[in-house]
């Protein structure tokens, strides 16, 4: 008799220990639900009021090309592929620079510290104040977050997509 309370007791606790297992594992599966659908994941496309809608999406080095085309420039030469940091706190710099992005349709603010990809193009036959003419492009997971064309001067203002 003493030996069947035993087993009866064992079985007692195995099963509850599978049901608080199962509860746990529900538990943190309903949390990741909640927490993955808080996470803000970039739009395909943009559309900025007066200028027109583009694709935001750059999966290789031909699609950033193409990013750059639909706002009809040629590209003549990828200049640069490079891995950079959003910066955690935007010091003055980096707030006006994100009001450029503001104007185009993007925002840095929800990327701070984030790690992305960093493409510069060398535009064919377009200046920007008598100097050759390059854009930048932002992309984390394969969506354009940020970029602008300008110079390679130090100090030269940059300008949106739409060369303004």
């Amino acid at each position: 008799m003493f030996a069947l309370t035993v087993n009866t007791k064992l079985k007692s606790k195995k099963a509850k220990f599978l049901v608080l297992a199962i509860a746990c594992v529900l538990v943190l599966f309903i949390a990741f639900i909640c927490v993955s659908s808080f996470v803000y994941t970039p739009p395909k496309s943009i559309e900025v009021e007066g200028k027109g809608k583009y694709t935001t999406v750059v999966k290789t080095d031909e699609d950033a090309q193409e990013f750059v085309e639909q706002f009809s420039y040629e590209v003549e030469e990828l200049y640069s592929l490079q891995e950079m940091y959003v910066p955690i706190e935007f010091n003055e710099i980096y707030a006006k620079y994100n009001e450029v992005q503001k104007t185009q349709g993007l925002d840095l603010e929800p990327y701070k510290g984030e790690k992305c990809k960093l493409y510069i193009y060398k535009l064919k036959d377009y200046e920007v104040d008598n100097a050759q003419a390059y854009m930048s492009v932002l992309v984390l997971e394969d969506r354009v977050i940020g970029g602008h064309i300008s110079t390679m001067i130090e100090g030269c203002e940059s300008h949106t997509f739409f060369g303004e």
